[in-house]
């Protein structure tokens, strides 16, 4: 059985370009090809992550329907074990489920040190870079110390749907940084496990006391790194069956923390999260038609400086910009209301944010 000891998870955007630079940017767009998703091979690939020295196992079910985005669940292996001790444990579940499924390699022994958030960033984008995915539904899993780090990263961040965790360590979430919608979590414990009386009574506290929707899978007579295997498909299923909200469907309400750009269309929102500390981008008042701005720690510290512009006429596309000051994680979440397309910007933590220009951000012209 893989082991799972539990172990401490360590805790884009744009300036106002020069129409002469913009319309260089939107001629080189041009002369690239958008992506073309072909049918991916089902079963498992070993894909590396150049950015950080790491890898992560894929798994494309025979049962994937492909004629609709996947759903994706990252799976994140315990302390002291690695993704290739979970793959036999996962793909039935996967198959039942009908989801795309990414077992990323830790950069210690166990989750939330070195490179670990950038290498989860890298792991969507390649991902995407490779089959459609659903934007509705990217979720999180783990056992043990990669549990944990399931729900303290999806709690951290904007773009996860829901939580499975197995035989998951209990660590203090004090507020979500996405208040508008609450990830619900699926916990997984056997009876024999310390963890089922150390960790799983205050989990329950916690997620009530915050509004997140649980419930919870108990199986007597099972220790930490064991579980019957019905409980690993009904934790994927669990994850499959929450997608966020359409977008569409709410249309685009300007707030606090909400920018509605271009005739109102576009709805950009920012979560953020550094040293221990987490939350929503707020918004500056007084926004433009086409752009804004997003402050973090202050309201006279702007942090964040977001466009949408309309580039139907030059190539069919929506273009997003944006320019950002800080070092810390974020994720610049772009929703186009009219379509419920979603896109989003992650800055890994410790990284300087690079200027993003993407002139090929939403095809849903006009």
């Amino acid at each position: 059985m893989p082991p799972g000891l539990p172990e401490t998870p360590q805790t884009i955007i744009v300036t106002g370009l020069p129409m002469s630079k913009l319309r260089c940017l939107l001629c080189l767009a041009l002369a690239l090809a958008a992506p073309a998703f072909g049918q991916p091979d089902s079963g498992w690939r070993r894909v590396d992550v150049p950015a950080t020295g790491s890898y992560f196992w894929r798994y494309v079910p025979q049962s994937l329907d492909a004629s609709r985005p996947a759903p994706l669940v990252l799976f994140f292996h315990g302390a002291g074990s690695g993704p290739d001790d979970y793959k036999n444990f996962v793909r039935d579940a996967a198959e039942t489920a009908g989801c795309v499924l990414a077992l990323p390699k830790a950069s210690g022994a166990g989750w939330g040190t070195g490179a670990d958030e950038q290498t989860v960033t890298e792991t969507l984008r390649l991902l995407r870079a490779e089959l459609p995915v659903d934007d509705r539904r990217i979720a999180l899993a783990g056992h043990s110390a990669g549990g944990a780090w399931a729900y303290l990263l999806a709690y951290a961040g904007s773009i996860y749907s829901g939580v499975f965790s197995l035989s998951a360590p209990w660590y203090p979430v004090s507020a979500l940084a996405d208040p508008a919608y609450k990830p619900p979590i699926h916990m997984y414990y056997g009876t024999t496990d310390p963890n089922y009386t150390a960790a799983r009574p205050q989990l329950e506290a916690q997620w009530s006391r915050l509004g997140v929707a649980w419930d919870e899978d108990v199986q007597p007579g099972f220790g930490h790194n064991t579980w019957p295997p019905g409980s690993m498909a009904a934790g994927l299923r669990f994850l499959v069956g929450h997608p966020r909200p359409d977008a569409a469907a709410s249309g685009c309400v300007a707030g606090t923390t909400a920018l509605c750009l271009n005739r109102g269309r576009f709805r950009l929102e920012v979560a953020w999260d550094a040293g221990g500390a987490s939350g929503a981008g707020r918004a500056v008042p007084g926004a433009a038609a086409d752009s804004g701005l997003f402050w973090f720690f202050a309201p006279d510290n702007w942090e964040l400086l977001v466009k949408v512009i309309d580039c139907c006429a030059l190539n069919d596309h929506y273009c997003v910009f944006s320019a950002a000051a800080p070092d810390v994680h974020y994720v610049l979440t772009a929703t186009d209301t009219a379509t419920g397309r979603v896109m989003r910007y992650e800055n890994p933590a410790g990284q300087a944010a690079a200027a993003t220009t993407d002139t090929r951000a939403f095809a849903t012209c006009p």
